[in-house]
């Protein structure tokens, strides 16, 4: 399924690369499962609704109002 970087998710997600990166410092996203290798962390495909959910959990991806 390929693995994905950081920065590609916050380019996906619309979201700052830092705030990411933060939640791995946090411990709330696993450095067991996504991995630095080359000083690129390795975020596979299977793990990005994880990353998505810990996100809106955190207020950092906000799901826009339809009643607007």
């Amino acid at each position: 399924m390929g693995t994905f970087t950081v920065s590609r998710l916050a380019r996906q997600f619309d979201v700052p690369p830092q705030k990411i990166s933060d939640l791995f410092y946090r411990r709330k996203l696993s450095d067991s499962v996504c991995p630095v290798v080359d000083r690129r962390r390795q975020i596979p495909a299977d793990y990005v609704p994880t990353v998505e959910r810990v996100l809106r959990e955190n207020g950092i991806l906000v799901t826009p109002d339809a009643s607007k």
